[in-house]
Order: C-alpha cells, then sequence, then structure tokens
C-alpha cells in the first residue's frame, strides 16, 4: 500500500478550491508516494527534525474508486444479456497490510 506525506503547517493560508477544501500550495504539494508504513513513518520523523515548524500528516488510503460491470439484462435462463459500468466506491479492507491496492 502506498503513504502520502504532506506539510499541513499553513494550511490555514491556503486559497479554497472551486470544488470544496483548498488547494495545496505548489511548493507544498507532495511528490513522493511511500512504499509501506514504517518508510512513510521514517520520512515523516525525519522532515519534522528537520523542518521544526512543519507540520507533517501521514495519510493511508481508505478507499478507491473503481469501474465495475453491473447486470442490467438476463434471459429467461439467467445468463447475463447485457451489463453496463458503473463506478463505484470501495473501502480498502485493510489498510493496516502491506498487500497492493486490490486492482
Amino acid at each position: 500500500m502506498a503513504y502520502l506525506v504532506l506539510d499541513g503547517a499553513d494550511i490555514y493560508e491556503w486559497s479554497k478550491h472551486h470544488a470544496g477544501g483548498v488547494l495545496i500550495s505548489s511548493h507544498k504539494r507532495p511528490t513522493v508516494l511511500q512504499a509501506n508504513r514504517e518508510a512513510a513513518e521514517r520520512e515523516v520523523l525525519r522532515l519534522s527534525a528537520e523542518h521544526p515548524d512543519g507540520r507533517f500528516v501521514l495519510f493511508a488510503p481508505v478507499a478507491f474508486a473503481k469501474r465495475v460491470p453491473e447486470v442490467t439484462h438476463v434471459n429467461l435462463r439467467g445468463e447475463v444479456v447485457r451489463t453496463h459500468n458503473v463506478v463505484r466506491l470501495l473501502p480498502i479492507v485493510k489498510p493496516h497490510e502491506e498487500d497492493a491496492f486490490p486492482f
């Protein structure tokens, strides 16, 4: 699983985004996904030691969006005749395990 580290020390100074929330400043945007939680925790500690004024936060994914087929028509024998792709929000059930994303 991938983890993200973000410095949110001046989050209240970031500009508002039209879709809600705030827009991360270009100089504060994360550029690296950490491969596992241990590496991400080490990075948060390293950044905090290097930048005492920072407020570094560790983010872990909890859900992802995926296009999945949904049955719309079946014949009299119960066989699928037609499907339609819909977008679903699927939870990542075990965020504590170091597995790849389930897609």
